[in-house]
């Protein structure tokens, strides 16, 4: 039976009324993970989850949403939760094309910026290679961002838009369309990835104008004659780098407290 043929014979269950919110079957709303799963294993996926964190990696925001999606049996609540997950998500991709333009922006603009090294000599090839870099991904991020906006819009102005958005958010790509263990339509790896695009390249750009920002810093205190240990260079670098691994480490703190899996 292909997706299609489900969402036109799909009808709710037995004493549901339309309307009402359906039963996730075979699993519980308020517990998502078996209580035989191994301890090492639950442990290893948290710290996991947490690194990713949604922002970066595909977490149980990304996910659980359109396997609830393509599960749920009352076609009113089935069509409510499609117009709240494209809404969300084009909120999202507004907020993050708008943050990679300015990105692009301030990493375009490191060109100009003051030259710190002693005797004007060239930047080394590893501060432009991690600026021209994060150029590149948030180019991507801003163009993946821009396409799946205009995918979205174009689906939605459909006379069955709602359809057509579960239609692709069930396409296989040639993976398991039922998960193993609880029977239910699973999302594909790829669709989850894909979407997930836009946030990844900004990340990523994010993390490379900083490694070159450490680099560039650390960079002028190795290309001089007579180094001294405390000149100004060494200052900058020093001064640079508490403020830079403080702004890390109390990011992860807020990671900490923030971080909650919608599964627990």
């Amino acid at each position: 039976m292909t997706y299609t043929d489900v969402e036109e014979s799909r009808t709710p269950a037995r004493g549901t009324p339309s309307g009402s919110r359906t039963p996730l079957p075979g699993i519980s709303s308020h517990r998502r993970f078996r209580s035989d799963e191994p301890r090492s294993s639950f442990a290893f996926s948290r710290m996991f989850q947490f690194l990713g964190g949604g922002i970066f990696l595909p977490d149980p925001t990304t996910y659980d949403p359109l396997e609830i999606l393509l599960n749920t049996e009352d076609k009113d609540e089935r069509d409510e939760l499609t117009v709240k997950w494209r809404d969300n998500q084009l909120s999202e991709l507004n907020f993050v094309g708008v943050v990679a333009a300015l990105l692009a922006g301030v990493l375009t603009s490191t060109g100009s910026w003051p030259n710190i090294l002693p005797n004007g000599a060239t930047t080394p090839w590893s501060v432009r290679t991690s600026w021209y870099c994060g150029i590149i991904l948030a180019l991507f991020s801003l163009l993946t961002a821009a396409d799946q906006t205009v995918r979205l819009h174009r689906l939605s102005s459909h006379r069955d838009g709602l359809l057509n958005i579960r239609k692709l958010l069930a396409k296989t790509n040639g993976e398991r369309s039922h998960s193993a263990r609880t029977g239910r339509r699973a999302p594909s790896k790829l669709q989850i990835f894909t979407w997930q695009m836009p946030a990844m390249f900004l990340t990523s750009s994010t993390l490379c104008m900083i490694v070159g920002m450490f680099l560039h810093v650390w960079s002028a205190t190795t290309h001089m004659s007579h180094p001294t240990l405390w000149d100004n260079n060494m200052k900058v670098a020093v001064v640079f780098t508490t403020v830079g691994v403080t702004s890390i480490v109390v990011f992860f703190i807020g990671q900490v407290a923030i971080f909650s899996s919608i599964r627990h």
